[in-house]
């Protein structure tokens, strides 16, 4: 359709139109046409008129405006883009590093692009550092850039610093606002700029050992190196030890925060780093023993601390394995069948019994097991040994020369090592008896493990110590005359059947070495032989029970290097023969049983004492008397 025919069928439709518009604003409400062949004027204010009039006239230059504006640009359009931005940087970035960002824009429109701007808002991480032209605003996120002709372009170069995890991503966005010429609206643009933080100008080397043995000295080293050519503050070096990682010293000392009484020991802050300049760490420590072998992972990482937030950036992770390794071999150590201190008595043998199995997945070779008896009251003459140890002082070893099984343990391979050896007599000892007792302690040595060399490596098996009791002694003696020759019995001697005879019976207690407490001795008087109520204590109370017919005496506590002469205590008994007796030894008391409890070893000491009969063996004029005669008519 030709222009000029579309501008006529317009112009009927707007006639068209206009005409009903009247007629419905005049039409009254019965649908009628009013009569207009004659019209009454009202006058209005002039003031009214000249207002309606200006803003008639504003509203129809606008639309006209416009109306040109379409006329002599009949196919313009705006573009999806009128204020292209571009964006020159890097997609890969090193955190820690400087970058650039060299922006620029150009109006792709037909018309000026008046009051336009350019709003910034940088990446997590980012730190302004400078920009040409210099920003608009205070915060270096705003530039004005006024009007744009068209085709107008221009550049903006923006230079900061951005940190960050590596692997994360980071966006700049560019928002831009303008007025495109005749027109009263703001229009705004967003460009969005991805980058990637694929690598980091903080290097971090971490360097341990691959295998140790468990209580060796693990040295941990830590290098680090500002790889850029720019200065870095506030670095955070931070380490994740194993478990069971015992530390002992760091060099340089780790940070200490004083208000967390922790004290981790895991921490290193940096303040400054120069351009290319690099440092070191040394952490020392060990590991425990443990029943098999296991790996431990120390981990360290090293970033940026955000003072603000008190948050680091992690810019490298490093990560180092060690094996421990356990050596497997299980020792035990029993002597006299008790594997824990015990006590020993003088004159006593020591039955020694060394227990040895590889518990652990290596193999063990060349080993040897030694036992060290440190004491002064041993016999070293009689030892009693099958396998010949090697004697060096007071250490015997047992190797592969003395045992073959010993120049390779496999997994689960075991054996024992017996023998024993004699405690001295008092008689055979001239020491300072306060300080008597020996201490065995038993080890071995391997001198490799699997493939591993260990000539330093020495496994403790555990030691025994055993203290010498006391050398408590009672003596029983029975007596008709006493050691003066005068007579403390009474009734006839040989006993007579049917007549009473008395007895005197002498207790005696000495003690050596220690002091002992709860001192108590009984004896019970067998059938037919009574307690005479006479009796005499120089130490403790004797009492008698004559439901069990039982004679006790208790001592609270009896010093070391007391004689029999010190303690002693003695009481009667009284007996009348019977027939059936006639010709026999009178029984005057079953055995005395001592029980003491040594202050110094904590064990309680028992002794025997003989029993008495009427046969004295203790009295020299009394003795040998004993057999009881019957005399009848």
């Amino acid at each position: 359709m030709k222009p000029i025919e579309l501008r006529k069928l317009k112009k009927q439709a707007t006639n068209g139109t206009v005409q009903q518009g009247l007629s419905s604003i005049y039409r009254n409400q019965d649908g009628s046409l009013p009569d207009i062949s004659h019209l009454e004027i009202q006058r209005k204010s002039r003031a009214k008129a000249l207002l309606l009039s200006v803003v008639i006239f504003g509203v129809l230059a606008a639309t006209a405006g416009w109306m040109i504006f379409v006329l002599f640009n009949p196919n313009y359009q705006f573009g999806a883009k009128s204020l292209e931005i571009t964006v020159d940087s890097p997609q890969n970035i090193a955190s820690g590093d400087e970058v650039l960002y060299t922006v620029t824009y150009h109006n792709k429109e037909k018309v000026i692009l008046r009051n336009a701007e350019l709003i910034f808002r940088y990446p997590d991480g980012f730190t302004f550092i400078e920009g040409q032209p210099a920003a608009s605003n205070e915060f270096n996120t705003t530039w004005q850039l006024g009007d744009l002709n068209r085709g107008a372009t221009g550049t903006i170069t923006i230079r900061g610093k951005i940190i960050g995890e590596v692997g994360s991503l980071r966006t700049l966005n560019i928002t831009s606002s303008f007025e495109p010429e005749n027109f009263s609206s703001i229009f705004k643009e967003t460009e969005i700029f991805n980058s990637q933080i694929t690598s980091t100008i903080l290097a971090l080397v971490v360097v341990g050992p691959e295998k140790i043995l468990p209580e060796k000295k693990a040295t941990y080293t830590l290098k680090y190196k500002n790889t850029s050519q720019q200065d870095l503050t506030g670095l955070v070096i931070e380490v994740v030890y194993p478990q069971d990682f015992i530390f002992q010293e760091a060099q340089p000392a780790a940070y200490h925060n004083e208000t967390d009484a922790r004290n981790l020991n895991n921490q290193w802050r940096i303040e400054n780093l120069s351009r290319n300049q690099e440092g070191e760490i040394l952490i020392s420590g060990g590991f425990p023993p443990g029943e098999q072998s296991r790996t431990a992972e120390l981990k360290a990482t090293i970033g940026f601390l955000d003072s603000n937030t008190n948050t680091v950036s992690i810019q490298q992770e490093q990560v180092v394995t060690t094996q421990i390794i356990n050596s497997g071999l299980k020792l035990d150590l029993i002597i006299n069948g008790a594997n824990q201190d015990q006590p020993v008595n003088f004159g006593q043998r020591l039955t020694y019994s060394l227990s040895y199995k590889n518990i652990g997945q290596h193999e063990l070779s060349d080993v040897a097991l030694s036992l060290s008896i440190d004491s002064q009251i041993i016999d070293l003459d009689s030892l009693n040994d099958s396998l010949e140890g090697v004697l060096n002082g007071h250490i015997i070893t047992w190797g592969p020369e003395q045992l073959k099984k010993l120049e390779q343990l496999k997994p689960l391979d075991e054996g024992t090592i017996d023998f024993s050896i004699q405690i001295k007599n008092p008689e055979d000892i001239s020491l300072d008896v306060s300080s008597l007792s020996t201490s065995s302690t038993l080890s071995a040595t391997i001198g490799k493990i699997d493939d591993i060399e260990t000539p330093d490596l020495i496994i403790g098996g555990g030691d025994i110590i055993n203290r010498v009791n006391t050398d408590i002694a009672l003596k029983v003696e029975g007596r008709y005359f006493d050691e003066d020759n005068i007579a403390v019995g009474t009734g006839p001697l040989p006993p007579v059947v049917g007549e009473k005879t008395t007895f005197r019976i002498y207790w005696s207690v000495a003690n050596s070495l220690h002091d002992v407490s709860a001192v108590v001795v009984t004896t019970k008087l067998p059938e037919g032989v009574s307690f005479d109520n006479k009796f005499l204590v120089r130490v403790g109370v004797l009492t008698y029970s004559q439901q069990t017919n039982t004679v006790e005496w208790s001592i609270d506590s009896i010093s070391a290097n007391k004689t029999f002469e010190d303690i002693t205590a003695w009481f009667d008994v009284a007996v009348t023969p019977t027939k059936q007796q006639a010709r026999r030894l009178l029984i005057l008391t079953d055995q005395a049983t001592l029980t003491a409890t040594d202050d110094v070893t904590q064990s309680t000491i028992t002794k025997t004492g003989k029993a008495v009969t009427s046969n004295l063996e203790d009295d020299p004029i009394g003795g040998g008397r004993g057999l009881v005669i019957d005399i009848t008519e």
